[in-house]
């Protein structure tokens, strides 16, 4: 028999959607495997939230360094500038 996701999710909703027609044992079943389908999945979910995180954080530090480097490269050829044409040397 090949179980697929959309019968599977399909299943899932069918059963969750008739929630109160289940037997009891069966709806303490299907509470059971979706707490531990969740205690499972959070470290995963919370690894990859943090890895987003930490993307985003070096993304902001990288332009920052750039803004900065594009500031100092202006402002030393603004003073290079500035300072040849009025005779003085460097």
């Amino acid at each position: 028999m090949m179980f697929d996701r959309r019968a599977t999710v399909r299943r899932l909703c069918h059963l969750t959607g008739h929630a109160d027609q289940m037997n009891p044992a069966a709806l303490l079943v299907l509470v059971l495997a979706l707490v531990t389908l969740v205690h499972f999945a959070a470290p995963f979910a919370v690894m990859l939230f943090t890895s987003l995180v930490t993307v985003v954080k070096a993304a902001v530090f990288l332009a920052g360094a750039g803004i900065l480097a594009r500031l100092a490269i202006r402002s030393a050829a603004s003073y290079r500038r500035a300072s040849t044409s009025t005779g003085h040397t460097a």
